[in-house]
């Protein structure tokens, strides 16, 4: 507005300048249209703005990555010609604690009903909410402004990629009505099973000893107990800003949230109990069964904001808790993670480790006591996937 105004009146001093030199008639008629234009101009505007209206709306829900058109109504009581039209609207991502601007501009025309379309990217997972900041009016010059008060913010809740998983079963996992199984080629610490016996070995522990049996024969030998093949399930996920002194993109986080919720979804129609947790933050585990928790289940975790910091012990704080007796099965989804306090969980619990990745690069490890299974953020929407529980 300030360009225009600079114009015009760079215009009328011209005009002015040039009627002093001259005092020509003409030079005169020139310089009364720039003046009384400016004034029909304004009242134009006044008049057309009788009883104007503006409300809008958004659909509730998308995907990530998906353009939603913000629709934009004006009403007015007349048909007088309005100028341009410039709102500011605001779009923040609770989740991620990011807020952007963008500035919109309408031409409207005569009519007294007018609706408009302009399309916002979703770019990230997470409850976004738009609000209209003000909306400033112009006459057909661009010299005046009126500004009228925003609307009411709407919210947008951001679902994550939808993807193609493959859930295998290497042992059938507990559900209410499942009995005690054992995997007979692993040996645990249920002492309720007795899987076989062997000779006593440096290292071993002394309540695994037969001692009926070594009253008899006169040779050590310990009891192996079963490892349980039916187990509880915990899906944990992890979405932090920064991890250690590397970043982590917002696109890494929007993939672990979207094998979250895929993984999730994928065990509930095999008929898979489970629990979804955060490891970020207080630990709340999310019980899944049907298809209605699971829906609930990723509302929680998207409107769940992702810490600004995120420490480095997050599975450490299993190793500090019972949370761990709980569950005999973690699925541990996450950008990054501890190596050691990964190893050392293994060594409690069974393990899998999704890790999302930057970039491809990685190959998938198995390591003793747990795998890990690379993706990679920028093209895992376009993959399928084999998850091996």
């Amino acid at each position: 507005m300030r360009r225009y105004r600079i114009w015009y009146g760079a215009a009328m001093v011209a005009a002015l300048l040039i009627y002093i030199i001259s005092n020509r008639s003409e030079a005169l008629t020139v310089l009364l249209c720039l003046v009384v234009v400016p004034v029909l101009s304004f009242v134009i505007e006044l008049v057309s703005l009788n009883g104007f209206k503006m409300e809008y709306s958004v659909k509730s829900s998308c995907h990530v990555g998906q353009e939603i058109p913000l629709e934009i109504r004006i009403s007015k009581k007349n048909r007088g010609p309005l100028g341009r039209i410039q709102l500011k609207i605001q779009i923040k991502n609770t989740m991620y604690g990011e807020e952007k601007t963008q500035t919109v501009i309408l031409c409207a025309s005569e009519k007294k009903n007018a609706q408009f379309q302009h399309m916002i990217k979703m770019e990230n997972c997470g409850c976004v909410r738009i609000t209209v900041l003000h909306v400033k009016c112009y006459d057909h010059l661009g010299i005046f402004c009126w500004t009228r008060p925003g609307a009411s913010q709407k919210e947008v809740l951001v679902y994550p990629a939808q993807l193609q998983l493959n859930t295998q079963l290497l042992r059938r996992p507990e559900t209410i009505i499942s009995g005690e199984l054992y995997d007979q080629n692993r040996k645990g610490q249920d002492v309720s099973e007795v899987s076989g016996l062997r000779e006593y070995e440096k290292g071993d522990s002394l309540g695994s000893i037969h001692w009926k049996l070594y009253s008899k024969i006169d040779t050590l030998v310990v009891r192996e107990f079963g490892y349980p093949a039916n187990y509880n399930i915990l899906v944990l996920y992890n979405v932090m800003a920064i991890f250690g002194e590397n970043e982590i993109s917002n696109q890494r986080n929007d993939a672990v949230l979207a094998f979250t919720s895929a993984l999730s979804r994928s065990m509930v129609e095999r008929n898979l109990e489970h629990n979804v947790g955060c490891a970020a933050g207080e630990l709340q585990d999310f019980p899944v069964y049907s298809l209605a928790t699971c829906e609930q289940m990723v509302l929680n975790l998207l409107c769940r904001p992702v810490h600004e910091k995120n420490g480095r012990d997050s599975l450490y704080r299993f190793l500090q808790t019972d949370i761990r007796r709980k569950y005999t099965k973690i699925i541990y989804i996450t950008p990054e993670y501890e190596e050691s306090a990964a190893r050392q969980l293994s060594r409690e619990l069974d393990l899998t480790i999704i890790q999302v990745n930057q970039g491809d690069g990685k190959e998938y490890m198995a390591t003793e006591g747990y795998s890990v299974i690379p993706v990679d953020a920028e093209t895992y929407q376009k993959k399928a996937y084999n998850i091996v529980i």
